[in-house]
């Protein structure tokens, strides 16, 4: 059994705010958060559950996964991770990532530059060699064990709003 990892970046935010972190979503974010939940409700299907959805503590992401959280029906574990802002260390959330059980599905909601240099760090082994990721973009990824360059990229979904 593998772990699953699907590392979603938040919905388009705000620029207006009294600081980054309680930048909120915009219209066009919360719209773009839906739109993403419904492909990984297709994506999931009859596949392993979401068994934890592990939140950056800003504003705009907390909005995002509760957005996802709310259509997928999703009633499990959700917990706020102060180890996964705009410029944490991919190297610390792989160490945080590896503290889930084996089989576990975890989705990540955070944000650029983090979640792209996560996908390459996991995939290739290299911070730069990943996947482009707008907002609301999601990538699943697999892997045998959590750890660098074990992972294989499943698929990217790139949002269309």
């Amino acid at each position: 059994m593998s772990f699953r990892l699907y590392v979603m970046r938040h919905g388009d935010a705000l620029m207006k705010a009294p600081s980054d972190s309680l930048r909120p979503l915009s219209e066009r974010g919360h719209k773009q958060s839906i739109e993403a939940a419904e492909y990984l409700k297709e994506q999931i299907g009859a596949h392993l559950a979401i068994g934890a959805v592990l939140v950056s503590p800003y504003l705009r992401a907390q909005e995002t996964a509760n957005n996802v959280i709310k259509h997928l029906d999703y009633t499990g574990s959700v917990i706020t991770c102060d180890k996964i802002t705009p410029n944490d260390s991919p190297d610390n959330v792989i160490n945080v990532v590896a503290g889930f059980e084996p089989s576990k599905v975890v989705l990540m909601v955070s944000h650029q530059p983090l979640v792209s240099a996560l996908i390459g760090r996991l995939a290739s082994g290299n911070y730069y060699d990943s996947v482009a990721m707008g907002t609301a973009s999601i990538t699943c990824v697999d892997m045998p064990v959590v750890g660098i360059g074990q992972a294989d990229i499943v698929w990217t979904r790139h949002c269309s709003i």
